[in-house]
């Protein structure tokens, strides 16, 4: 269960708000909102949230105990599409992130990120992300990793580096598995007989582990992944592209938008047993 949106290789309104003693007026609540949206649609966000349901239903489908029958494994599978509707996913993550940026008081990080993100250098850069879903780029990203390291490959790798870390992306990636590995885990316990279910303790193990295990992974694997997929760019382009994702306004937007998946996605884990157990 490692569902990876392409630019991370990895895509309910207030009614009002009050910001340094004045209230935001609708059209300040649109432009965040706008700002927001753009953001999401850079990191193709709405890809990344359309693989929870896939991803838990198909983990679920191997993992749970043969003698759930096929009425149950229906309605355990429809708690988990309702649940991470992709729609509601999609606003819910919006909400988040435009209300980060007001309570933080960043509602101008968020829109300059946004126009950031849109830039040439920026759309490129993201695009170039998009190789890591080719047919053959296991092979080739092998074959890359395999050659000897030069100097100047090692330089771009320690800029890389930063890049990533500046990005989130493997905070992220690692959150996004494990928050969905618990709420399969769960979703597991509740359409299953008391001998089959995992007690809190050992599933709270299992994260921790799960946690641990693919951080490490990710954090030697993605830097790689961004060395592979940007080694045609030249040194310069790179550098720029390093020093956009580094300024405050994109680092504090990347963290907002990590927090706002992940809490999106928890709540929306909540809501698969609920749905389960109202439908039984």
């Amino acid at each position: 269960m490692k569902p990876q949106a392409k630019s991370y290789l990895i895509g309910v309104l207030m009614t009002a708000a009050v910001l340094a003693g004045c209230a935001t007026g609708p059209a300040d609540r649109a432009a965040q909102e706008s700002a927001a949206d753009r953001v999401m649609a850079a990191y193709d966000v709405p890809d990344l949230l359309a693989q929870a349901a896939p991803a838990v239903t198909q983990s679920l489908n191997q993992n749970l105990p043969e003698d759930v029958d096929t009425a149950t494994r229906s309605a355990l599978r429809d708690a988990v599409y309702e649940a991470y509707d992709p729609q509601t996913l999609q606003q819910d993550v919006l909400d988040r992130l435009r209300d980060a940026a007001a309570e933080d008081d960043q509602q101008r990080s968020l829109t300059v990120a946004a126009d950031a993100l849109h830039t040439p250098l920026a759309t490129r850069m993201i695009g170039l992300e998009s190789a890591t879903g080719d047919p053959n780029f296991a092979d080739n990203f092998k074959a890359f990793v395999d050659q000897p390291a030069t100097d100047d490959r090692k330089q771009r790798l320690r800029q890389i580096d930063l890049l990533a870390e500046n990005m989130q992306v493997v905070q992220l990636q690692t959150e996004f598995n494990v928050t969905l590995l618990e709420a399969m885990i769960r979703a597991r316990n509740a359409a299953s007989a008391a001998e089959y279910q995992v007690e809190n303790s050992r599933v709270e193990q299992m994260v921790a582990e799960t946690r641990t295990n693919i951080s490490a992974k990710l954090e030697q694997r993605v830097p790689l992944m961004l060395l592979f997929v940007y080694r045609n760019v030249e040194d310069s382009t790179l550098s720029e592209y390093a020093a956009l994702q580094g300024q405050p306004e994109l680092i504090w937007t990347n963290q907002a938008l990590k927090k706002a998946i992940i809490d999106t996605l928890a709540a929306a884990s909540d809501r698969v047993t609920d749905n389960f157990n109202s439908a039984s």
